[in-house]
């Protein structure tokens, strides 16, 4: 598969695309090239003047150059802070869900983390602030989407403050919410013990150009960028910063304006399009990503991005963000005709699913002889799928999907628009007696798949062409 066939909705950026392919933005790439070409041959400016100035200035509230720390992006600015704060065996506080980078890098500085709920950071208690060194807080939340107030993180911010606790607020997608005033860099610009991370790279669709700055007060700044790697920003990489950040309106940009827009309808369309879709339940979000509970679906967070990553689209398996927890999945908003893709795919993956885990079945059920198979499996969630009573040596059925209506199946129309064989209405396999001359085909020496074959045209195909086989399909 060519890299052009494969769609992604794993990675969070604006799907708008980057501003150099909208005429509203009035930038030229070509441009920006030119004036790197001048560039190359010199070493970047380490102080960083002009892009500090076109951050503060995107930003429009107050910030000035000397509040801003340039990053290779967010990683290398939350490795810089962890660089200057920690000790080993200080402790630091990180939410759940959060991304693992936050986990992996205190962890590369020997921190003792501890692990709390969103929820439970606007509880903590004097002892837990004065023990931390830092809590990270992410605004709004990757991947659950919510935006939190600037009035609800106030109290927090104070709190930190007066127990010289560092917070951390990663704002790496605030400017594509919903609503973006919802910042509180205003509040870190004059402040010791508040540092707030902004993402270029996310807002503008450019993953290539690995850029985010931080916003602090002077005093914090002067030291993060006293420790900061030399030249950390090479001179391509600061020209389109300068650009984009540049953008007449800044935050409220036309461009912006026009991706939020965007943002918000196609998010609507994929969260009335999902609740449609059996054991999906998304959550409400005001980002650019939605995440998706599937706790009630019969496949698990792991299963379903393999199946999808077999046809060449990228979902967020969202283990990593809930330690482990596999009911969640994180959809990126995509343009709508990449979100109908998705949906067409997925009666084939439900279908590549359901043949594999039958395999899987089948040899478990073929090693053990059926000995480990109860006749009626009264304690199973689906019990009864058929009628009570029925036997269960075979939960799924190696025969699947057999295509002949004869059996009591048929194709029906699935809520994702397209086609499914449906065994409702086919007992065969859960008569006791047709599982017994299933399960003795099936042991024979040989190939199982030549063995599955031959038991259908020994078992079931007599049964089909008798009309008294009518009798064991009820």
């Amino acid at each position: 598969m060519s890299e052009s066939d494969i769609l992604d909705f794993s990675k969070s950026l604006n799907p708008l695309g980057n501003p150099f392919d909208h005429a509203q933005s009035n930038l030229e790439i070509g441009e920006v090239f030119d004036q790197v070409g001048s560039k190359l041959e010199q070493y970047p400016d380490n102080r960083y003047t002009e892009l500090k100035a076109a951050a503060a200035l995107f930003l429009d509230n107050g910030t000035k150059p000397e509040n801003i720390i340039p990053g290779n992006g967010s990683c290398e600015l939350l490795r810089l802070i962890m660089e200057c704060l920690l000790y080993e065996g200080d402790e630091v506080i990180i939410p759940v869900p959060c991304p693992l980078e936050y986990v992996r890098i205190c962890e590369s500085f020997g921190a003792k983390i501890q692990r709390l709920w969103t929820e439970e950071l606007f509880k903590l208690s004097t002892t837990a602030l004065e023990n931390a060194k830092a809590v990270f807080f992410s605004n709004p939340n990757n991947p659950t989407g919510k935006l939190t107030s600037r009035s609800d993180l106030l109290e927090l911010i104070s709190k930190c403050a007066e127990h010289q606790t560092l917070l951390i607020v990663d704002e790496s997608f605030i400017e594509l919410c919903d609503d973006p005033t919802q910042t509180i860099t205003d509040f870190a610009i004059n402040n010791d013990h508040l540092f707030v991370i902004r993402s270029v790279t996310n807002t503008f669709s450019i993953p290539g150009v690995r850029f985010s700055y931080g916003i602090t007060s002077p005093a914090m700044s002067y030291v993060l960028n006293s420790a900061r790697l030399s030249w950390n920003i090479g001179a391509v990489t600061e020209q389109i910063a300068v650009s984009v950040l540049g953008m007449d309106g800044g935050v409220n940009s036309r461009y912006l304006q026009d991706s939020r827009r965007s943002i918000r309808d196609e998010r609507e369309y994929l969260m009335t399009q999902l609740s449609f879709l059996y054991g999906f339940k998304p959550i409400e979000s005001n980002a650019n990503y939605v995440l998706v509970d599937m706790n009630e679906h019969f496949m698990d967070s792991s299963k379903f991005y393999e199946g999808f990553a077999a046809h060449g689209i990228f979902i967020r398996d969202c283990r990593d963000f809930f330690e482990g927890d596999d009911r969640y999945i994180r959809l990126s908003i995509r343009p709508r005709e990449e979100f109908d893709v998705f949906l067409h795919n997925i009666d084939e993956v439900y279908a590549q699913f359901s043949k594999e885990e039958a395999r899987e079945k089948l040899e478990e059920t073929i090693e053990h002889g059926g000995a480990d198979s109860a006749s009626s499996r009264e304690n199973c969630d689906y019990y009864p799928c058929h009628f009570h009573g029925q036997d269960c040596t075979f939960c799924f059925c190696p025969f699947y999907p057999c295509d002949d209506e004869r059996t009591g199946g048929k194709l029906i129309d699935s809520a994702a628009g397209g086609k499914v064989w449906s065994c409702e209405f086919c007992n065969l396999l859960h008569q006791a007696h047709n599982a017994k001359k299933v399960l003795e085909a099936l042991m024979n020496e040989g190939d199982t798949d030549e063995n599955v074959k031959k038991a259908w045209k020994i078992v079931i195909e007599p049964y089909l062409e008798d009309d008294s086989g009518s009798e064991c399909i009820d």
